[in-house]
């Protein structure tokens, strides 16, 4: 499933995070978090519901700001653009929200196109039917149940090779044919790209080989 194409994207990929630090309002969710990821890293960030894993991988994401520090993506020891991180990134998460108007093909299609990146309906096809969406990626996104909205995400953010893969709570919502085949990607994948889960469930801290904690 890796390929060439996506051994092609992922070299030479890190992502480098230097005394990260989020505050809101007077309060200091984390500070001072540093730590650097390469292709093969597995990181898990663990911590109590409210102890900021999701404004963690928020900002790996560049999705919030931080208050303090750096991170970004470099490339053979260059830097990425930060307008591009998207483009290196699959981001799943519960509380993303998918556009209930298109169907899910549509989306996905949309998705590439607002990465700046071409569609492959073969791939998109694959992901479709490994995560049981074969016979309903024509249809309305706004007819899904939550389990196939969390499938449906993970199609988009897997679609294009991404380097990095940033999942928050992945297993949401999900059967369990869903939790075996997000699990059964990230250890086949895994070797070849950077993973980042947020979560507390002990199977999926296991699949990592390294752990963060964000425990104050």
């Amino acid at each position: 499933m890796t390929g060439a194409a996506a051994g092609t994207e992922i070299a030479g990929i890190e992502l480098r995070a230097e005394r990260l630090t989020k505050r809101f309002g007077l309060r200091t969710i984390f500070a001072d978090l540093t730590f650097t990821l390469v292709p093969g890293d597995l990181l898990a960030i663990t911590g109590c519901n409210g102890s900021g894993k999701s404004t963690l991988l928020k900002i790996l994401a560049n999705v919030t700001e931080r208050s303090g520090g750096k991170v970004g993506l470099w490339r053979n020891g260059t830097a990425i653009d930060e307008e591009k991180s998207a483009a290196h990134i699959g981001f799943v998460a519960p509380y993303l929200q998918l556009y209930g108007e298109f169907t899910a093909w549509e989306h996905v299609e949309l998705i590439q196109q607002m990465r700046g990146l071409p569609f492959d309906p073969a791939r998109a096809t694959e992901f479709f039917t490994r995560f049981g969406l074969a016979d309903r990626h024509g249809d309305r996104l706004e007819t899904f149940s939550s389990g196939m909205m969390q499938r449906a995400k993970f199609v988009c953010a897997l679609i294009h090779h991404p380097p990095i893969l940033l999942l928050d709570e992945p297993m949401t919502n999900l059967d369990a044919h869903g939790i075996e085949t997000m699990r059964r990607i990230v250890r086949e994948e895994g070797p070849g790209r950077i993973t980042v889960i947020a979560t507390n469930e002990q199977e999926d801290v296991e699949l990592c080989t390294k752990r963060l904690s964000v425990e104050r």
